[in-house]
């Protein structure tokens, strides 16, 4: 099955939007990662889904995110209770399901110590005990952050159903969480979306292998 006939129209368009404002960039990146492994070889490949001034996305951009991610949760039939956006990147999107879905919406604290931060504590919504929570963040690489929301989560005593993102980087984020014990939903894996970009003629092949070396490396 080749990747036109898997994305959706709806995707297709996300795709180039991303692309065309720079939220998905071509370079040399430093990533979170490199907060544990400073010596890590650069990303070849950066993505920014954000507004400003941290990213270039619009309120349109994120409310189609928010709808495609929504989309992929009721396809998956994921089963949820309350949302949480896994801070701060996921927050807008959740904000965008939350509406949709008619769901409760709760927030994570973040907390930043020198150039570090980290998820600690539910600082904001209603829930109960054992409530199904389901956390939304823009994108995957290492499974690090995730792990900081679902133990703070867990430890408010809720049930994280899963974590949905848009983009999974496919560099072990993903097997992370269910050798955890937890399941990722992404609207794009990361080789899909580069089939796309070369077929439509935004990257070159080049480039595409170049990314996929560096994540197989």
């Amino acid at each position: 099955m080749t990747i036109e006939k898997r994305l959706t129209n709806s995707q297709k368009l996300l795709a180039d939007a991303i692309f065309d404002k720079a939220a998905v960039k071509f370079g040399s990146f430093k990533l979170k990662l490199h907060e544990k492994n400073s010596t890590a070889p650069l990303s070849p490949i950066y993505s920014s889904l954000r507004r400003p001034p941290d990213g270039p996305l619009t309120d349109e951009d994120v409310e189609a995110i928010g709808k495609e991610l929504y989309n992929l949760v009721r396809r998956k039939k994921i089963l949820f209770d309350i949302i949480a956006g896994i801070p701060r990147a996921g927050e807008p999107f959740a904000e965008v399901i939350a509406r949709l879905s008619g769901r409760p919406l709760i927030k994570l604290g973040k907390k930043i110590v020198g150039d570090k931060r980290r998820i600690d504590s539910v600082i904001g919504g209603e829930y109960r005990k054992n409530q199904l929570v389901l956390l939304f963040d823009d994108l995957i690489t290492k499974a690090d952050t995730k792990k900081e929301a679902i133990a703070v989560c867990e430890n408010a005593g809720l049930v994280v159903s899963a974590v949905v993102v848009l983009i999974d980087r496919e560099q072990g984020g993903s097997e992370e969480l269910r050798d955890s014990g937890y399941e990722l939903h992404a609207v794009f894996p990361l080789f899909a979306i580069l089939d796309y970009y070369v077929q439509t003629g935004k990257i070159d092949s080049i480039k595409r292998n170049e990314v996929i070396a560096y994540i197989n490396s």
